[in-house]
């Protein structure tokens, strides 16, 4: 290996600490209280293990360079992709958010996570490091390959703002619910409704079938456009 990124200390202490801190009192208060339902309880702790695999996720993402690959780790998987396979690398050129892009020959675009788009200097070392392994055989994609590719992968992130979107919407939709629930009715116990129970069960739902569908709809969009298979 030639060289790991991945996020400094600092920003991944910060985050670790605004996300992870709030539900560790949640979760003491919740769990060993006798009075309150099993659903509610495995509801909440649902939804504070979402929130947890994101920190894990945040820890883990990270790029490595070898001499003849680049790996990407994610929270479940390694990618690893040999530089003569990579047909193009660049920034997106976005100063609120610089991210890196690869581009393989399978049509997928995806980002070198670890902070190295906020690192000119190492985005060009990553650079040339591809230009002098790729070999002679390389040639660059038509132009139509790479904006079907771009198409694809702004679906994909399409289809993510769409489910966090209504996945909090669907969380704040049931706390109101279940507050304005309260007002009406003093509940306790196994009295609480079942759709507060499922505070922590309906985000988790609503964000997986909205990432589905909403994909499976845009990715369907950009067939009729570019009809090549990927």
């Amino acid at each position: 290996m030639i060289r790991k990124y991945r996020l400094r200390a600092a920003p991944l202490v910060f985050i670790t600490f605004t996300l992870g801190l709030p539900g560790i009192p949640l979760a003491r208060l919740i769990v060993p209280e006798d009075d309150l339902p099993v659903t509610l309880k495995v509801s909440m702790l649902v939804l504070l293990s979402t929130v947890y695999l994101g920190i894990i996720w945040f820890w883990r993402a990270a790029t490595f360079v070898y001499r003849d690959h680049v790996a990407v780790r994610q929270l479940f998987r390694t990618r690893r992709t040999v530089w003569s396979d990579v047909l193009s690398i660049e920034s997106e050129g976005n100063p609120a958010s610089p991210r890196t892009m690869l581009l393989d020959r399978e049509g997928r675009l995806f980002a070198l996570p670890g902070g190295v788009g906020a690192q000119p200097d190492e985005v060009r070392a990553i650079e040339d490091r591809w230009a002098r392994s790729r070999g002679e055989g390389w040639t660059p994609p038509a132009d139509a390959f790479v904006l079907a590719a771009r198409h694809r992968a702004s679906a994909r992130e399409s289809a993510l703002v769409w489910a966090i979107l209504l996945a909090g919407g669907s969380f704040l939709v049931v706390l109101v619910a279940g507050v304005a629930l309260n007002f009406r009715s003093e509940w306790e116990g196994d009295e609480i409704p079942w759709l507060f129970q499922a505070v922590g069960f309906v985000p988790v739902v609503v964000f997986v079938a909205v990432q589905q569908v909403a994909g499976r709809l845009l990715r369907r969009r950009i067939r009729r456009t570019f009809p090549d298979p990927v």
